[in-house]
């Protein structure tokens, strides 16, 4: 048991190192929560599926924008 919690621990230590270590692995999960929460916004705040397509279309535009600049 003991082995397993130092192996567990290793990995996400290895993981947190990675993700800082590296912008654009940082920058993608900042992204990806982005979209989420915007598509979440497009679906409790538009009734019509034209203004929600607008919005999620935007949405993906600043989606991609923020992965064209990591950070």
């Amino acid at each position: 048991m003991a082995h397993f919690r130092a192996t567990a621990t290793m990995l996400l230590a290895l993981s947190i190192v990675a993700v800082t270590a590296h912008p654009g692995l940082a920058a993608s999960a900042k992204c990806n929560a982005d979209l989420r929460m915007c598509n979440s916004h497009c679906r409790l705040v538009y009734e019509s599926k034209q203004a929600k397509r607008v919005c999620r279309n935007r949405c993906k535009d600043d989606f991609y924008v923020c992965k064209a600049q990591p950070r």
